[in-house]
């Protein structure tokens, strides 16, 4: 963030050096009716380019998140879950991968000019010792100003997360190196994606293809972090073998200020098939996601999300569901419950302009919540006592984007850790 901030104060001062006659790449924002502008004892031209703040800002971020990955996550809600782009941000810190650094090109936009593009990402994973990197070429076969179609072949070798739907790569990269907590559980995937990209009006995205991939166990490579967190967690061995898989997506509906004070309503259903494709593992997988900001007032949301999954019980270890800590069930251990089928509920009251001490802690976003969530077997029945509860309280400092949470378990697990947890987030729960 800091190195962010200082690439756009240096690109703000070289404006202001750029010739008169030298090609700006902002718009121009002086007047034509206009030739010179007084000042009272000087006369300025007006052809002298004054830079603007929110045109350098703009330009960077622009650059920044096609080719550096900077922007935290994708632009769609659901975009960093999705099955086709998987790959992570290039400026990422985890247990597994150590720093790692790169550079990357964004995937074809269906509004683009472009009728194809070279996308891919090229990274450097120093705790691996090893490159991270996609190659892939998009083609936009049909596009109008409300739907498009565009299709696809990539190949990469990466380190992939079954668990990167929980919260944001730049809240875990953080947490893991400030902190030693790393949300995320790790496999590597190597292999070719086919697949096609079909955008209907109203929101609406349906994305599907085939894969054939090896997948590969990890283990924890680094246990440096900044301060002591009670260590590194083990990384999951997963089931090793080839996936050769169809795959398909359907996401839609919209959000508005999901950071701020959201409105709106969003859904999400993904399948994987395995099953007489050939390969290591013959499976199936659903999963289902739907979630609603309802305004009760101008200040005030209700926020709730519902999600589920199954999985048949020959599912690979990557495949299968897993809940608890951040982003799922607080307060229990993260990812500490494993199955073939899962229901995670989550509920959020939010509170805009609340005041706890005049001219001091007043304009606060305040929250209340409550997590319930059951994994199973292929024999189990969803029975009210396996589901495990937790509540608890926030106060937002900058919106939802940063805010304290304070969450307490409901429910006793033996075996499993449950406790009282303080949380600094910068990414809402969903």
């Amino acid at each position: 963030m800091l190195q962010h901030s200082s690439v756009v104060v240096l690109l703000t001062v070289l404006a202001g050096f750029v010739p008169a006659n030298a090609q700006s790449p902002f718009p121009d924002t002086t007047s034509s009716a206009d030739s010179t502008a007084s000042t009272g004892q000087e006369t300025v031209p007006s052809d002298v380019r004054i830079p603007f703040w929110d045109d350098v800002e703009t330009a960077v971020e622009d650059h920044g998140g096609d080719y550096v990955g900077t922007r935290d996550g994708r632009s769609d809600l659901y975009e960093q879950e999705s099955l086709v782009y998987r790959d992570p941000p290039p400026l990422r810190y985890n247990r597994v991968e150590g720093l790692v650094v790169g550079v990357r090109r964004s995937p074809l936009g269906l509004a683009s000019g472009d009728r194809a593009r070279i996308v891919g990402q090229l990274a450097y994973a120093t705790a691996l010792n090893d490159v991270r990197y996609t190659v892939g070429l998009e083609s936009q076969l049909h596009a109008t100003e409300t739907a498009g179609l565009k299709i696809g072949a990539m190949y990469q070798e990466q380190t992939l997360s079954p668990n990167r739907w929980q919260t944001s790569y730049l809240e875990n990269s953080l947490a893991a190196l400030g902190f030693e907590h790393d949300f995320f559980d790790y496999y590597e995937a190597e292999g070719l994606s086919l697949y096609a990209v079909q955008e209907f009006p109203h929101s609406l995205r349906l994305k599907g293809g085939i894969r054939v991939e090896d997948h590969r166990s990890l283990p924890v490579q680094t246990r440096w972090s900044v301060f002591e967190g009670g260590g590194f967690r083990s990384n999951p061995a997963i089931d090793e073998g080839r996936l050769q898989a169809l795959f398909a997506e359907l996401t839609g509906g919209s959000i508005r200020d999901r950071d701020d004070l959201p409105t709106g309503s969003a859904f999400r259903v993904a399948t994987t098939v395995a099953d007489g494709l050939g390969g290591d593992f013959a499976f199936s997988r659903f999963e289902a996601d739907g979630r609603l900001f309802f305004p009760l007032t101008r200040d005030t949301r209700l926020g709730l999300r519902m999600r589920g999954g199954y999985a048949t019980g020959r599912a690979p270890r990557q495949a299968q569901f897993t809940i608890g800590g951040i982003g799922s069930l607080r307060s229990y251990d993260q990812n500490a419950f494993r199955g073939t089928r899962t229901l995670l509920g989550n509920a959020e009251y939010i509170i805009d302009g609340a005041t706890v001490f005049d001219n001091l802690l007043d304009d606060l976003f305040l929250v209340a919540f409550a997590d319930a969530g059951w994994v199973g077997g292929p024999q189990d029945r969803l029975r009210f006592d396996d589901v495990l509860p937790a509540a608890g309280v926030g106060i937002g400092l900058d919106e939802r984007k940063i805010r304290f949470d304070v969450s307490w378990p409901l429910r006793d697990v033996p075996g499993r850790g449950s406790s009282p947890a303080i949380w600094l987030r910068i990414t809402p729960n969903f």
